[in-house]
């Protein structure tokens, strides 16, 4: 207000360089700040890549950054109206990711150290733009998760127990339909053929990859919590018993059509078969609980 009662405000060219010089400041203290990550993690970054690229367990991971990138664009409205108020609570997260960073280092334990990158982008969102944004970003960078390949002490583990499951799912199924068997631990004996259940073909793979695709498509596709878990528990499941199905249609084509048919091409197309027939199961339950969620809210009405 002057003295005489007017309203004076900045004029629009002002108002426009000061918004401009704003972004400027933003863009070079986010440049800055992706610069010394990436310094910081640079030993660490080669070596995940490398283990992503050749390791086919992890196949699904190309199209995570797209779905984090995909929910942020989404967001990016949202985004700018957002007060930025940073919060000094960001400053232990920080410190975890970097002392995370360090004992991985010295362990040698590569989860520790891949992990603790995303711990310290939480950080650096919550100590310079706040709890708002950071809650608005969550689901896109806790996505990133996926991106990290699991310990080896909990992949072998699971692994050895999806084994046993297909392999005693699969002899069970094979005794239901009349086949004689004979199951040695992972392995299923047949009058005609052997099957082994061996590491590949566990589940594993399906497994990692589907919960991947679950926790996307829940989140993206169903309105209510109660919902989403089910939806991504259903993956457990759904790959027990497509794996198993398809030790019983190796063990079929074996028995019945020789060993040279059950192996080779077969085994190979097999695999894909059983994947789209595991993804059609899990659109299947996103079915079922629209259905229910749609009657619900017909009865609420």
């Amino acid at each position: 207000m002057s003295e005489h009662g007017v309203e004076v405000s900045a004029a629009p060219g002002d108002e426009l360089r000061e918004r401009t010089h704003g972004r400027l400041w933003a863009g070079l203290v986010a440049g800055i700040l992706a610069a010394t990550l990436i310094a910081v993690y640079l030993p660490v970054l080669p070596v995940w890549f490398e283990d992503l690229w050749n390791d086919p367990t992890y196949s699904h991971v190309y199209i995570v950054p797209i779905i984090s990138g995909f929910v942020l664009w989404q967001r990016r409205r949202v985004l700018a109206t957002l007060p930025v108020q940073g919060d000094w609570r960001g400053v232990p997260l920080l410190l975890a990711a970097a002392a995370a960073l360090i004992v991985g280092d010295i362990g040698a334990e590569t989860f520790l150290m891949r992990t603790s990158l995303i711990v310290m982008l939480t950080g650096l969102l919550l100590f310079h733009l706040g709890p708002a944004v950071l809650r608005t970003v969550a689901f896109p960078l806790g996505f990133l998760v996926f991106l990290v390949p699991m310990p080896h002490v909990f992949f072998y583990a699971m692994t050895g127990r999806l084994q046993n499951l297909a392999a005693e799912s699969g002899a069970s199924m094979l005794d239901l339909l009349g086949v004689p068997i004979l199951l040695d631990g992972n392995v299923i004996h047949l009058s005609r053929i052997t099957l082994g259940v061996t590491e590949a073909c566990s589940g594993i793979r399906s497994l990692i990859t589907l919960v991947a695709l679950g926790v996307a498509w829940a989140y993206l596709m169903l309105p209510r919590l109660w919902m989403q878990v089910v939806l991504v528990a259903s993956v457990l499941p759904i790959t027990i018993v497509a794996n198993a199905s398809r030790v019983v249609l190796t063990g079929l084509v074996g028995q019945w059509l020789g060993v040279e048919y059950a192996e080779g091409f077969f085994h190979f197309v097999s695999g894909w078969l059983i994947f789209v027939l595991a993804l059609l199961c899990f659109l299947g339950v996103h079915g079922i609980l629209r259905a229910v969620s749609g009657r619900q809210t017909r009865r609420a009405a």
